[in-house]
């Protein structure tokens, strides 16, 4: 049941948020003549009070919302981009909503103060609150006119109502008080950082000199990625869920993190949630990530593989890497018409120094840590393979498979809170150690960069 839109103007643009009872799967197309996106949200209805119904803004951007009912129990949701650059698309929980950030092009840019979050005195009805024009409901099932074009006019952040239309327009009924927006993530406080005179950084495994190496560039801020979620548990063997195992663990190297100096942690999600993949990268380059790590569990048809080992975004260089890349990308959104677009992004990646440096970190650091409780680890070395939650990734990032959940000694040892915790505290080394190859002081200390 989609329930409530809400719309709201935010420092970069407008969000629009679609709120519903449960989880639902989407597809969203971008459209031209006119300019406009649509979301079809497949099994779902909405309340009676936005059953075909168009909702009429007065701003710059976003200015018309149309909803319609398509077969197969399927809500579209149509969003005007006149004047809209581009969108991003997250989903956040409990309840469970669609949230749509819109961009405006430079010259229609939303200009103004800062957008005040709203206390309790200030959350007045919603329509007011998100600067509502008119809103008319078609009972025809068809789209109603867009909205005729508007001279531009500088959009004003404000939580002031604005004035409704004659009584002759359709009434609003009257909906749940908004909340003030939600942020994607889990973000951590940063400790700060204690001085440390200059450094120079160590050279790439290749013997060279990286372009971010040349210009100084340090990590500070650090996305931990828990593989799968929701309804999508990955990979499932001895007693052991991919997802919830994946979870503990970035948990647990969250914490570890947090102790460090200078370290600013966000996890993509803290509960058993669905993110789908191309969403965990975008979050990432949301947030300005310097490192980006996404931890996985392996599995295979054969029970006696085992072992562990890292991946960065490549093109396969073998059937396994071939294989694994497959399972991994099975919850991946995207159609075929899309592969000239995922090709060039890999080939075109200018990271790959970076994260296969700091791939081989993590291999060894998981190699080093696991074997003292793991005796018959094995190493099974730093890979490449195109996997889609790296795609597009705008820093350093590597895909960890921590151990086989298939195999009988590493799935019985993947239960246990202690292998966890190595797996963890590896993690953290690795961690360390790209940021000391990075910015490398006399006294071992990490240094940081400057963000």
């Amino acid at each position: 049941m989609i329930r409530d839109i809400k719309r709201a103007a935010i420092p970069e643009g407008m969000r629009v948020t679609i709120e519903m009872d449960a989880e639902a799967t989407f597809r969203a197309e971008r459209l031209e003549n006119p300019r406009r996106v649509f979301f079809d949200l497949r099994g779902t209805r909405t309340v009676p009070s936005l059953v075909d119904a168009t909702l009429r803004f007065s701003d710059q951007i976003v200015r018309e919302i149309r909803l319609g009912r398509h077969p197969h129990a399927t809500t579209r949701i149509v969003f005007d981009m006149e004047g809209v650059d581009s969108y991003s698309v997250f989903t956040l929980y409990n309840p469970y909503r669609l949230v749509v950030d819109f961009r405006p092009q430079v010259d229609t840019e939303v200009s103004g103060p800062a957008v005040p979050q709203p206390g309790p005195a200030d959350r007045r009805d919603v329509r007011a609150d998100l600067n509502t024009g008119t809103r008319t409901v078609s009972t025809s099932g068809e789209w109603a006119a867009p909205a005729p074009a508007r001279p531009p006019a500088a959009l004003v952040p404000t939580l002031t109502p604005t004035p409704l239309p004659p009584p002759n327009s359709a009434k609003i009924p009257s909906l749940p008080r908004p909340e003030p927006p939600a942020r994607p993530l889990v973000s951590r406080p940063v400790i700060a950082a204690t001085p440390i005179p200059p450094a120079f950084p160590s050279a790439n495994s290749d013997g060279k000199f990286s372009l971010a190496r040349q210009l100084g560039l340090g990590v500070s801020r650090i996305v931990i990625d828990a593989g799968h979620g929701g309804h999508d548990p990955g990979a499932q063997a001895n007693g052991v869920s991919e997802s919830e195992l994946t979870l503990d663990i970035a948990t647990r190297l969250s914490r570890l993190l947090e102790k460090q100096p200078g370290v600013e942690v966000v996890m993509t999600r803290d509960t058993d949630a669905f993110i789908p993949l191309e969403e965990r990268t975008a979050m990432a380059n949301r947030e300005g990530a310097d490192l980006f790590l996404s931890i996985h569990a392996n599995a295979s048809r054969n029970p006696k593989a085992h072992g562990v080992e890292t991946y960065f975004l490549n093109f396969a260089s073998n059937p396994d890497a071939e294989a694994v890349a497959a399972r991994e990308n099975s919850t991946s959104g995207r159609a075929m018409h899309s592969l000239p677009d995922i090709v060039r992004a890999i080939a075109l990646n200018n990271k790959i120094d970076e994260s296969r440096d700091f791939a081989e970190m993590v291999q060894r650091s998981m190699v080093r840590r696991l074997s003292s409780r793991n005796k018959q680890l094995r190493d099974l070395g730093v890979k490449q393979a195109p996997f889609v939650v790296l795609i597009g990734a705008a820093m350093p990032s590597v895909l960890a498979e921590i151990s086989f959940v298939t195999h009988r000694q590493e799935g019985q040892l993947l239960k246990t809170s202690i292998y966890r915790q190595q797996i963890a505290e590896a993690l953290l080394d690795a961690v360390l150690r790209y940021q000391q190859s990075l910015k490398r002081s006399r006294a071992g200390v990490v240094g940081l960069g400057a963000r």
